[in-house]
C-alpha cells in the first residue's frame, strides 16, 4: 500500500503519526468492495450478482465508502506499526483529517502509547532460594490434628466458657459515644484461643475478645475499650478509641473425633486403616508442598525481576489495572479511602510492570499459544466440565485468549524456574504452608 508517514509526537511512551494513503489504493479497494456487494446482494428486478454498478452504488454507496475507509486505516496502520517496529500498549485514538476518495488521498492521524524498551537481565544470572523440605511423621500428625479440628462436633453448654470453646456474640462499637455500625456485628463466631492471621487490628481485637469472653456464661454482657492501630485501612478510624459492648449469645464445647474407620469413611476413605489414612494424608501434603514451593520460588523470581529493571509504565495499562483492582475491592463492600488507594495503586503498578516483563520474556524466548494449544490444554485437564468449556472455547474468543494467556504464563514460569540459579534453604513443612 502506497502511503506517507510522519511521526509527530515522541513524548515518553506516547507516539503520534500522520498517515496519508494514496487515492489509487482507495479506488482499488472501493471497486473490489462494489464487486463484493454485487455478488452478495439481492436487489428487486435483478438476478443475484447481476445488478449494475450504478444501482449498487446508489443503494450501498455509504456502506462501501465506510468499509473502504475502515480497511485502509486498519491495513495501513498495521503496516506502519510493523515497519516502524512500534508495539502499542493502548487503543489507537484515530482522527480522520480527509476521508479520501478516488480523487483525494485518505489522511488521518493516530495517537497511542507503546510498550517500553528495556534490557532484561540474563535469567541464568538470577539466584533465588529454593525451600528444602522433608515431611516428617510429626508434620503428618500435625496436619491430621488440624483435620480433626475441622470436624469437631459442637454441643451447646450452659456453664462458663473455656479455652477452645466456640462462642457466638453480638457486639456494638462506638466512638466518642456515637454508634458505629461498620465496626459492629451480630452473631459473630470465634473459638477462644484460636490462632488468628490477619492485619494488626484484626489480631489485636481477637485477642481482646478471647480475654474478655473466657470464663463467662451465656447471656453475659461486658465491655472494653480498644485503640485502633494507626495501620488500620480507614484513616478516619485509625488511632481512634473504640468502646465495644458484647453480649454472649451461645457457648459450645467441642469434641474432637477419634481416628477410626468411621471418621476415615466420612473423609471418603472406605475401610481405611490408620496407616492407610496417614499415607493418604502424606500424599496430599506432598502435592501441597510442591505447589507452595513453586509459588514461593515464583514470588522470589518476580521480586528479582522487578528489582533488576526500570522503565516507564504505560499510563493506559496502569489506569486500567487500578480500575480493575478498585472494582474488585468495592465488590467486597469495602470503602477505598486515601490510604487504601495508595496501597491498591502500588499493587496495580507491580502487576503491570511484571506483565510487561513477562511479555518481554515471552517475546525473547518465542513463547506463544495457538487456538489448538488452548483446545489441547482444556482437553487434557481434569476439569469435570471440560466438554462444556471446549464447546464455549470454539465460540468465545475472550475465553480462548484467557486460556492462551494462561498457557503462555505457565511457559514463562517453567522457563524461569528451570534456568535461574537456586540456593537450597532448609525449612519445615509448617513454615512453607503457613
Amino acid at each position: 500500500m502506497k502511503k506517507i508517514v510522519k511521526i509527530t509526537k515522541t513524548e515518553g511512551l506516547v507516539r503520534a503519526l500522520d498517515i496519508t494513503v494514496d487515492k489509487v489504493d482507495y479506488a482499488k479497494k472501493y471497486d473490489s468492495s462494489i464487486v463484493n456487494y454485487t455478488n452478495n446482494s439481492s436487489i428487486s428486478g435483478f438476478r443475484k450478482g447481476k445488478a449494475p454498478k450504478n444501482v449498487i452504488v446508489a443503494k450501498y454507496g455509504k456502506n462501501i465508502h465506510s468499509d473502504t475507509l475502515g480497511y485502509l486505516i486498519n491495513q495501513s496502520l498495521a503496516e506502519v506499526l510493523s515497519e516502524k517496529d512500534l508495539h502499542p500498549a493502548s487503543p489507537h485514538q484515530i482522527n480522520i483529517v480527509q476521508e479520501g476518495s478516488s480523487l483525494t488521498d485518505l489522511q488521518y492521524n493516530v495517537e497511542f502509547e507503546i510498550y517500553p524498551e528495556f534490557k532484561l537481565k540474563n535469567i541464568d544470572e538470577i539466584t533465588i532460594e529454593e525451600p528444602d523440605v522433608n515431611i516428617s511423621p510429626d508434620d503428618v500428625m500435625e496436619v491430621i490434628a488440624n483435620i480433626q479440628k475441622q470436624h469437631i462436633k459442637w454441643d451447646e453448654k450452659t456453664d462458663e466458657s473455656a479455652e477452645g470453646d466456640k462462642v457466638i456474640i453480638d457486639y456494638k462499637a462506638s466512638i466518642n459515644s456515637s454508634p458505629n455500625d461498620d465496626l459492629s456485628r451480630d452473631n459473630f463466631t470465634f473459638i477462644i484461643g484460636e490462632e488468628v492471621k490477619g492485619d494488626e487490628s484484626t489480631v489485636s481485637l481477637f485477642k481482646l475478645f478471647y480475654k474478655h469472653c473466657v470464663k463467662k456464661k451465656k447471656g453475659s454482657e461486658l465491655s472494653f475499650d480498644f485503640t485502633m492501630p494507626s495501620s488500620y485501612m480507614d484513616n478516619k478510624i485509625a488511632g481512634a478509641n473504640i468502646t465495644y459492648k458484647i453480649k454472649i449469645k451461645q457457648i459450645f464445647s467441642g469434641h474432637i473425633p477419634q481416628l477410626n474407620r468411621d471418621f476415615y469413611e466420612k473423609l471418603g476413605l472406605v475401610n481405611s486403616s490408620d496407616d492407610e489414612f496417614k499415607h493418604s494424608v502424606n500424599e496430599q501434603m506432598k502435592i501441597e508442598l510442591n505447589n507452595r514451593v513453586k509459588q514461593n520460588m515464583i514470588a522470589s523470581i518476580n521480586d528479582k525481576l522487578l528489582g533488576e529493571v526500570t522503565f516507564e509504565t504505560p499510563k493506559y495499562l496502569l489506569d486500567n489495572e487500578v480500575e480493575n483492582i478498585r472494582n474488585q475491592y468495592k465488590g467486597m463492600m469495602r470503602e477505598v479511602d486515601d490510604k487504601t488507594a495508595i496501597e491498591l495503586n502500588t499493587i496495580a503498578l507491580k502487576r503491570v510492570r511484571l506483565n510487561i516483563i513477562y511479555r518481554k520474556i515471552a517475546e525473547i524466548n518465542k513463547i506463544s499459544a495457538t487456538e489448538q494449544d488452548a483446545l489441547n490444554y482444556v482437553s487434557q485437564s481434569n476439569d469435570p466440565k471440560k466438554d462444556e468449556v471446549m464447546s464455549k472455547l470454539r465460540e468465545d474468543s475472550n475465553l480462548a485468549n484467557q486460556i492462551k494467556h494462561k498457557i503462555i504464563e505457565d511457559g514463562i514460569i517453567n522457563l524461569l524456574i528451570s534456568r535461574c540459579k537456586k540456593s537450597k534453604v532448609k525449612m519445615r513443612f509448617s513454615e512453607i504452608v503457613k
